[in-house]
């Protein structure tokens, strides 16, 4: 999609005025592509950089031209040279390697860091994860937390996740739990499942009031958003009736749904319920499929069970498969 911006050039070494030129063109490049290819690529000869910018923007898009990434790059990268802060984060993007561009992890660190100095807000998580991860640099959590810090303050869920993270753990700052829990919240009520779930668990571990009855609720969300830890959990909760009255079919098919990722636990749990015939019809041979592939995975219930029916077996044989 183009970028709307405004061009802020205000003297003119020619009859044309860039700044003239470039709105006219933001003005009509989506009905008239052509024409604003025209109006940037002038307002590029007389050295704007929204010129630059805009020329780049319709290349990397194809629109009015034909598609030209490496053209759009060099573009970007002169619009960038003259301080133009939307061109900078373009080109932070580009050496991701994630848009048809080879990567280079040096230069995506340098433009999204000059974007982030520039005040462009998407650029505040992207160099704040460049620092936490060391992507083409050294690991920094200190400068991580501070870009986190004016990403989440910028309203992005995903670093208010973050911040409350760092905090819980003393990542690049000192640990502040009550600080943590208010950046969890705000990204849990803002739709980050992770931070949901980390609800859940405060609520559960006492460090939020509400109990059983306030995680189930986190829980919800969290496993509604596709979290499969939180889906487990609430799987637990209903099997033990707590936070709500028990529910063992509720149960089973939360449990069901953790189990087709090849999770040890939840294959554990739906093999002993249908082994049971609890909350779903019993099934002893799929159950002992079940238990047999969560042994394979670690899971030392599977393997305890497995080991103890080996050894009450006299004259019937139960088969275990993968055993």
């Amino acid at each position: 999609m183009i970028v709307k911006v405004l061009c802020t050039d205000s003297i003119s070494t020619s009859m044309e005025d860039p700044s003239d030129l470039c709105m006219q063109a933001v003005q009509c490049y989506e009905t008239e592509p052509e024409k604003a290819v025209y109006l940037f690529t002038r307002a590029s000869e007389l050295g704007s950089a929204e010129g630059y910018f805009g020329l780049a923007e319709m290349k990397i898009n194809g629109m009015g031209t034909s598609k030209d990434i490496p053209g759009a790059v060099d573009l970007y990268r002169k619009s960038a040279e003259l301080g133009n802060t939307p061109a900078m984060f373009r080109l932070g993007s580009m050496y991701t390697g994630s848009y048809g561009y080879p990567e280079d992890k040096e230069k995506c660190r340098y433009w999204f860091e000059k974007a982030a100095e520039g005040g462009v807000e998407l650029a505040y998580p992207e160099i704040a994860a460049i620092y936490f991860y060391g992507y083409g640099t050294e690991i920094d959590h200190k400068k991580a937390n501070h870009y986190y810090q004016k990403a989440a303050e910028a309203g992005d869920p995903g670093s208010m996740f973050m911040l409350g993270y760092m905090k819980t753990e003393g990542v690049g700052t000192d640990v502040d739990q009550k600080g943590a829990i208010e950046w969890f919240r705000k990204a849990a009520v803002a739709g980050i499942p992770e931070a949901q779930f980390r609800m859940a668990r405060a609520a559960e571990d006492g460090i939020i009031e509400g109990g059983d009855k306030v995680a189930m609720q986190w829980y919800v969300m969290a496993s509604n958003n596709g979290f499969a830890p939180a889906k487990f959990n609430l799987a637990t909760m209903y099997y033990e009736g707590r936070g709500s009255d028990r529910d063992v079919v509720k149960a089973y098919l939360l449990y069901d749904e953790v189990a087709a990722t090849d999770d040890a636990d939840a294959l554990f749990m739906t093999a002993r319920m249908l082994f049971e015939g609890l909350g779903v019809e019993q099934d002893v041979e799929a159950a002992m499929k079940r238990f047999g592939r969560s042994a394979e995975l670690g899971n030392q219930l599977a393997i305890e069970f497995l080991t103890d029916l080996r050894r009450k077996q006299n004259t019937q044989f139960v088969k275990i498969d993968g055993l």
